[in-house]
């Protein structure tokens, strides 16, 4: 069994998964800055209503952000925890790259601030990695790729949807200790 762990934007998003790659149950929940209280008992839960012992299972699937340092860090330090004390694996993806259709187009996360975090992707190739812009630079960025449809903050996304179409697109970890997730802003020092 696959465990889908997302809490880098505002909801809390779990998916219990089988080895045929079909989605079993799935979880979503707009948490309220409530995300460290809610999502281990909510793994709790799909695993209880389900009646999946959590040594079943094998692998975990992790966005790793850009999405906010609270969300970003509990999804990650719940998955390399697991991963590392059950020894299971790991496998990641970012945000901008599974809000895409089929790994291509441009994918605008906010950032706050007056920034975007952006990347463009054509069939799950990086032509610009995710970074932090200015809005006025994403502008820019966005009208010299207008050949690629715009995805911006996860509106109109059927969640587990993407999930389904992303699933084989996830990249195996292979040392989770040199793991860092993505944060639109970098944490305080």
């Amino acid at each position: 069994m696959k465990l889908f762990i997302d809490t880098t934007q505002n909801f809390c998003n779990l998916a219990l998964i089988n080895n045929k790659n079909q989605i079993l149950d799935t979880y979503q929940e707009l948490t309220n800055n409530n995300m460290t209280d809610i999502v281990v008992e909510k793994i709790n839960y799909i695993l209880s209503k389900n009646k999946i012992a959590k040594s079943k299972i094998d692998s975990i699937y992790l966005l790793i952000g850009p999405g906010c340092f609270t969300g970003c860090r509990v999804g990650y330090i719940i998955a390399i925890t697991w991963a590392n004390v059950n020894n299971i694996k790991l496998y990641i993806m970012n945000s901008l790259l599974f809000q895409t259709n089929k790994g291509t187009g441009v994918s605008v996360i906010d950032a706050k601030s007056n920034k975007k975090f952006i990347a463009i992707y054509n069939k799950y190739k990086s032509l610009i990695e995710p970074k932090i812009v200015s809005c006025k630079e994403a502008e820019i960025l966005c009208k010299k790729y207008k050949k690629y449809y715009v995805y911006s903050d996860y509106k109109n996304v059927d969640f587990f949807e993407k999930l389904k179409q992303h699933l084989s697109k996830f990249n195996y970890v292979k040392n989770i200790f040199k793991l860092e997730p993505l944060y639109l802003k970098k944490p305080v020092e």
